[in-house]
């Protein structure tokens, strides 16, 4: 399972533990355990944008031998690059946007820890 994968698991998990009835210390280990969590997917996120920034640099460097120096293997090496860009994209851009939905999480975890700890 990737990186993606992972993420849908632990929403639904946690999604499945706000609808449960918990005690003060069992939301506290849930915050706990959620922003570990949190912290491995910001880090793997960490990782996945240096990997596409480099594979940026990359595509216009031999983009710009590809205008120097034309062949049809410049050519191909452009295109293969540029592919292989485009889905570090699109899968960074899955990070990101799962990472803002654990974040959302996070409130709901925070605001269930504070009105447990109201009454």
């Amino acid at each position: 399972m990737g990186m993606v994968g992972n993420f849908h698991t632990h929403e639904a998990f946690i999604k499945r533990e706000l609808k449960r009835a918990h005690g003060d210390a069992g939301w506290r280990d849930l915050s706990d355990y959620h922003h570990t969590q949190i912290h491995n997917f910001q880090h793997e996120r960490l990782v996945h944008l240096l990997v596409t920034l480099t594979y940026a640099l990359a595509n216009l460097i031999t983009l710009a031998l590809t205008l120097a120096f034309p062949s049809i293997g410049a050519v191909i090496l452009d295109v293969i690059l540029l592919v292989m860009f485009a889905f570090y994209v699109w899968h960074y851009f899955a990070l990101e946007n799962g990472i803002a939905r654990l974040y959302q999480l996070d409130q709901e975890i925070i605001k269930k820890c504070l009105s447990k700890l109201k009454t």
